[in-house]
């Protein structure tokens, strides 16, 4: 009875762990290099990273967008024109406060597009440098690329990858048969070998590290779907 109960309650925790990490995973939004910002209910985008916290509220035109990104309470205001005019389809412009800050061609579609300058024919944003391993300050605010695939072409993503779903599924169900019938692992590596035998302490005392170490693998592995993108 008692490794009935176990292992239904090993089963009964998997489920809402999967429940709990499906619903963190699909969750819409977008990321900002190493933040992801998660879409709220009321259409805005928040997130944070090791930075800076960010919020991004986009309000959509007839022929473009308007954005204000916030990052740890600083605003600024983005007027982005798909189709702009006096500019060939798929002309495109962009003003931060009133300045405007690109003029140029988005090339591939909305939401996965480079966009090119107009004066000189070169990309929009500048490579940005890593200094002792971090970002500068100026360097966190949105690209004029992220600001149009984003804004304009409506690009969503999730957070989580569920690909790791197969190799943390497989954790979960050795750990379940192994919680269930504590024997099973060493009769099917020793119970053509043996005959009365029995494991001895240092299984036992092995198999409890092995069962740690896939509870925490299982952790690791969806910790480490988050961070893939």
């Amino acid at each position: 009875m008692e490794k009935k109960t176990s292992c239904l309650l090993c089963v009964l925790t998997a489920l809402l762990l999967a429940v709990l990490y499906l619903w963190a995973a699909l969750r819409p939004g977008v990321w900002l290099r190493d933040a992801f910002l998660y879409r709220q209910a009321d259409g805005s985008f928040s997130g944070k990273d090791a930075y800076a916290a960010y919020t991004m509220q986009v309000a959509q035109m007839e022929n473009g967008a308007e954005v204000d990104f916030t990052m740890d309470g600083e605003t600024r205001h983005y007027r982005l024109e798909s189709k702009a005019e006096g500019m060939s389809d798929p002309g495109v412009k962009i003003e931060q406060d009133g300045v405007v800050i690109f003029t140029g061609t988005a090339l591939g579609s909305p939401g996965d597009a480079i966009l090119w300058r107009e004066d000189d024919g070169g990309l929009a944003d500048e490579v940005n440098v890593i200094v002792n391993g971090e970002y500068q300050r100026s360097d966190l605010w949105p690209s004029c690329n992220w600001l149009y695939n984003v804004a304009v072409g409506g690009r969503r993503e999730t957070r989580g990858s569920v690909a790791f779903l197969l190799p943390i599924g497989a954790l979960v169900v050795l750990l379940v048969l192994d919680v269930r019938f504590p024997l099973l692992f060493w009769n099917l590596r020793h119970g053509l070998e043996v005959y009365g035998g029995e494991p001895t302490d240092w299984y036992y005392a092995m198999q409890r590290v092995s069962r740690i170490a896939s509870i925490i693998g299982v952790f690791v592995l969806a910790a480490m779907s988050f961070a893939v993108h």
